[in-house]
């Protein structure tokens, strides 16, 4: 059967990660790597965890076909007693996330090859508890297909490393007569490829969280569970107790080091490593991306509400709150509200000048938001002062909407219930 291939992009070898000293301690079977049709896998044999530790895949965009899905069972090779069965997924909110995507895997020569690849994608060794607005949501939707209609890569041949992460404080799940299992605090997905303008090695790294306690970043600060976010190599080997070659290291444009920072032109007190949150394909950046300032946890001032789905005498009017949280006078008349299709406008263009000036404990709400349209399926609203810095970013899921209920932000909320 055959599994990953080093040697997929073209004269560039990326050889499977190395492991922590931490992580060599679980793996099952030492490591033994489980080959399929387009990737290859190595199992976590921990007893709380029984899930993949990486799967490496390789995609070829040239030889998609259209195929049909296919059908969960274990793998005898891992055996039973190592892999989550349907019994961890059954009747909860937890899906059977599959790592190595199907529709993504069902490439090949023919369209027999293609159908095999994807119905081999459907073992539990290939999956990982994922939460179903998740599963069925940013990560479907967004990162999987990102990747499989990349159009930055100068072949169509793909190569990703996937899987779970685990945190400190990690949910659990016990089915009744079974064990325990561990509930991944997020998930990664390193994406490397051949970049057609450069003909050099290019890699993107992503991480998403679906565990509120592993969301606090080093000043404390949260972030919504259900964000994905674009982040370093470094990151993601912090979470994972994975190595990865050092030429995907070197080829994410993202910034980890101080060093590295100082080369590029960024200032000492240059936030690192570097971390970005990611609502549509725009938001990933590449080499040479120009940064934006981010001022979320510096800035008091706060998106704490907005009424997408309006009902009755004000159906036409979506309206976003804004508060000053901050102990000063803040004149927000130059700043700019923009929604996930990168639309703005100017506050003061739609508030009058003095309600604009806003006082500490302040508010205003900004009715009249054309050329923004909020989403009544999810959407992303950013804030950014008068110089194009970003003061506060907030998104919501389908889920979270009320016909005729504005969606309170400041207050505490799981977007993954």
């Amino acid at each position: 059967m055959t599994g990953y291939n080093p040697n997929h992009l073209n004269g560039i070898t990326l050889p499977m990660p190395t492991y922590s000293v931490e992580l060599e301690t679980e793996l099952l079977e030492e490591g033994r790597v489980y080959d399929y049709p387009n990737y290859s896998l190595v199992m976590n044999a921990a007893r709380e965890k029984r899930s993949l530790v990486i799967a490496a895949f390789n995609l070829d965009q040239n030889k998609l076909k259209s195929v049909s899905r296919g059908k969960w069972r274990t793998d005898g090779r891992v055996g039973a007693n190592n892999q989550l069965d349907n019994t961890y997924y059954r009747n909860n909110d937890w899906d059977r996330g599959h790592m190595v995507r199907s529709a993504t895997a069902g490439w090949g020569n023919t369209h027999g090859d293609a159908q095999y690849a994807t119905r081999e994608t459907y073992y539990y060794t290939n999956s990982s508890l994922q939460h179903a607005n998740l599963n069925q949501d940013e990560w479907l939707h967004d990162l999987e297909e990102w990747v499989k209609d990349l159009d930055l890569d100068k072949d169509g041949l793909i190569t990703t490393f996937t899987g779970p992460f685990y945190g400190d404080n990690d949910r659990t799940i016990r089915p009744s007569g079974h064990d325990l299992a561990l509930i991944p605090a997020g998930f990664f997905k390193v994406v490397c490829f051949i970049n057609k303008d450069s003909d050099e090695l290019d890699v993107r790294a992503f991480v998403m969280y679906q565990d509120q306690e592993a969301l606090a970043d080093k000043r404390g600060h949260t972030r919504y569970n259900n964000q994905n976010y674009q982040v370093t190599i470094s990151e993601v080997e912090q979470l994972t107790g994975l190595k990865f070659d050092s030429a995907i290291y070197h080829a994410n444009p993202l910034i980890a080091d101080p060093a590295t920072a100082q080369e590029r032109g960024y200032g000492e007190d240059y936030s690192l490593p570097e971390r970005f949150e990611v609502a549509r394909p725009e938001d990933i950046l590449s080499a040479g991306s120009q940064r934006i300032t981010i001022l979320d946890d510096s800035e008091d001032v706060f998106i704490s509400a907005a009424m997408p789905n309006p009902e009755g005498v004000d159906e036409n009017k979506e309206w976003v709150a804004i508060t000053n949280y901050s102990t000063k006078r803040i004149d927000v008349s130059a700043w700019k509200l923009s929604d996930n299709s990168g639309a703005h406008i100017v506050i003061g263009s739609v508030v009058d000048a003095a309600k604009c000036i806003l006082a500490p404990g302040e508010g205003v709400v900004v009715v009249g938001l054309e050329p923004i349209r909020l989403s009544n399926k999810r959407d992303v609203i950013k804030l950014f002062n008068e110089n194009g810095d970003r003061i506060d970013w907030v998104n919501y899921e389908s889920h979270m909407l009320s016909s005729g209920a504005p969606i309170r932000f400041l207050a505490p909320r799981d977007t993954l219930k």
